[in-house]
């Protein structure tokens, strides 16, 4: 009885935040700062090479590719001639991985390894890059991550790299929880998955609540400045709809609502999503003018080094 009480009350609770975004999403969206637009580029370098890290909840097999995501990500990498499938998609897990005659193979993660520590998981997408770079000493790496995946990007260039950009080339966040998650959105989601109780989900939503006293947006937005600054190519984007990460978390802002990086807030529609893509927070992964900036980002030539 008590838990059909609880399903329930987050059923109740749910439905009334699907109208609240569905409401919302009517309105004509407002982006932060308009994108690029690709032309004039550079050819890609040969030593280039795209990571891509993954969210919360997310598993690997354990193969480079089978399950990679950003699907619609790599099929624009045509255009310059890449494969779906191509060298240059380097493939980031939660467990680690090593490099064999050339080629970085990922270590088989469950989701329930997503939800580790935040600093564990920085830790291993340092080793990835050191590495692979020990492999390949010409190599640059776009960094790409989305929801938890971002964040990662985020605090691995922070503590690593604000002094000297070394072979990243740029930073491109989706949905990311840059300055924490809101409580009340946590609790409603951990109510359907345990995943949102694990350690990682913990330390966003500290961060949210102590957001003020502890200075977390002074601190991110001068940590973006320092990465441009270091020559390193930074985006950061978020969408409207998100039920997960509240979108002026993900997007970067000044404190009166200027830009701090390149990327801006994106309106997507809610109709055309599966009840578990989470409206918007998935979405972003198939916004062609996304497509656009992380294929921009690869071919610039902005890194000093």
């Amino acid at each position: 009885m008590v838990m059909n009480i609880r399903l329930m009350a987050s059923m109740a609770a749910l439905a009334i935040l699907i109208i609240k975004i569905l409401i919302f999403s009517s309105s004509t969206p407002q982006p932060v700062t308009p994108i690029q637009q690709m032309q004039n580029l550079p050819p890609p370098q040969e030593e280039t090479y795209v990571i891509f890290v993954p969210g919360l909840d997310t598993s690997c097999d354990g193969t480079p590719y089978n399950t990679m995501g950003f699907e619609y990500f790599r099929t624009s990498f045509e255009r310059l001639g890449f494969s779906y499938n191509d060298k240059h998609f380097l493939m980031y897990s939660y467990t680690g991985g090593l490099v064999q005659e050339g080629r970085w193979y990922p270590k088989p993660y469950r989701p329930a390894d997503t939800g580790q520590p935040i600093q564990f998981s920085v830790n291993h997408l340092k080793n990835m890059i050191d590495e692979f770079t020990r492999s390949h000493p010409q190599a640059h790496y776009l960094l790409v991550g989305h929801s938890l995946g971002g964040r990662i990007v985020f605090d691995y260039v922070t503590k690593y790299r604000l002094g000297n950009a070394g072979p990243i080339k740029g930073v491109i966040t989706l949905n990311s929880p840059l300055t924490g998650l809101s409580y009340n959105r946590i609790d409603l989601l951990g109510s359907v998955r345990k995943i949102w109780g694990s350690p990682a989900v913990r330390q966003l939503a500290a961060e949210n609540q102590l957001k003020d006293k502890l200075g977390i947006e002074r601190q991110k937005n001068e940590a973006a400045r320092r990465m441009i600054q270091a020559g390193i190519h930074v985006a950061t984007f978020g969408t409207r709809q998100d039920v997960v990460v509240n979108p002026f978390m993900a997007c970067l802002t000044d404190e009166y609502g200027a830009p701090i990086t390149k990327g801006y807030v994106l309106s997507v529609s809610c109709f055309s999503m599966l009840p578990l893509d989470l409206f918007g927070h998935m979405r972003i992964l198939y916004q062609q003018k996304v497509a656009e900036e992380i294929v921009h980002a690869y071919c610039a030539n902005i890194n000093k080094r």
